[in-house]
């Protein structure tokens, strides 16, 4: 029978298989592999009468089949076919005007940035195809130009590691007419972050119509987006803060990697970092303070930029840390320009 289902030792050995032939069934009949099968998650550390209790088994032809599966949570509600189910239906309720949830969209809370992913990455920022991100200020037949004869309209503002679009949001109402994109490395976020784009295009017409989103790496193809100049505010909020020293590398604030960000940001630009961690906000405001295309902005400046109130409040990880009486360290920086430029 497993030679039929799969050689058992392609199970992983935490996964205990349970085969029991009906005693009414006849042994000179052929065994044939079930039409269903159902999987229930059960931990080992159950007593045998709850697990007897807890067993779904069922009985396809003459055969009765019963999977006992480990699992590190004791608190799996469905199994993951359910929710892969529900997350297309919330694709297509987003275009009817409703949010997605989060629940349908499970992701883990990190991701490795030095790893391999795949994922379409544009040649050069000329190969970006701004008008499948922004179709309200690229409409058909235009050739990639948002009015008339005037130069297209480019990305100005970026979200490196937008997580689930909160700053992005609340962003849009306040420039209305300046693109904005989030960048995301982790898959699922990056796709109710779309869905929750296109739920809030719906439901207000002629708004959030300059957010978008792409799935990437920043730290690796940031200049593949953006041509040199072209923002004018970079925003690195609740950043993953790699606490062991050997994964500093890592941090998406860097020596090394301001050098990029200093390339796609005009003179003046501004980027503004924040997080609960005060080793992670010092980092970033020591690399800040000794790289010589930046320069702190004065809190006399921050107190009128309304982009400052929404560091804090306007994402899910600033909620959090708000609900909890945590504390943030911020860091705004601007771009100067050297003798040589």
């Amino acid at each position: 029978m497993l030679n039929r289902l799969g050689s058992a030792a392609i199970w992983p050995f935490f996964y205990s298989i349970r085969y029991e032939p009906n005693r009414s069934s006849s042994a000179s009949k052929p065994l044939t592999p079930p039409s269903l099968v159902r999987v229930s998650f059960l931990p080992r550390s159950r007593s045998r009468q709850s697990r007897q209790r807890y067993s779904k088994r069922v009985h396809p032809g003459n055969h009765s089949l019963s999977f006992a599966l480990t699992t590190a949570s004791q608190n799996r509600p469905r199994s993951t076919v359910a929710m892969s189910s529900n997350a297309d239906t919330a694709q297509a309720k987003s275009r009817s005007g409703r949010l997605p949830r989060k629940r349908f969209y499970r992701a883990r809370a990190h991701s490795n940035p030095l790893s391999d992913s795949h994922f379409p990455i544009p040649i050069s920022p000329a190969d970006f195809d701004c008008s499948h991100h922004y179709p309200y200020f690229f409409p058909p037949g235009s050739g990639g130009r948002s009015d008339g004869d005037a130069p297209p309209r480019k990305v100005r503002f970026a979200d490196i590691g937008c997580g689930f679009g909160g700053l992005l949001v609340g962003l849009s109402p306040l420039f209305p007419d300046t693109l904005m994109l989030g960048m995301e490395l982790r898959d699922k976020v990056t796709e109710y972050v779309k869905e929750r784009i296109l739920a809030l295009r719906a439901s207000n017409p002629g708004h959030y119509e300059n957010i978008s989103v792409v799935r990437t790496n920043s730290m690796k193809y940031l200049p593949n987006y953006f041509e040199k100049g072209q923002l004018s505010k970079m925003f690195f909020l609740f950043p993953d803060p790699h606490f062991k020293e050997k994964n500093h590398r890592r941090r998406v604030i860097s020596p090394q990697l301001l050098d990029e960000y200093a390339y796609a940001l005009e003179v003046g630009g501004i980027i503004y970092t924040i997080t609960d961690v005060e080793e992670l906000g010092d980092w970033m405001r020591s690399c800040l303070e000794d790289h010589p295309l930046f320069g702190a902005v004065p809190e006399e400046e921050l107190v009128l930029d309304p982009v400052v109130k929404l560091l804090s409040s306007a994402t899910e990880e600033g909620q959090k840390v708000a609900r909890n009486g945590g504390q943030t360290f911020r860091a705004v920086y601007r771009r100067i320009k050297l003798e040589e430029e």
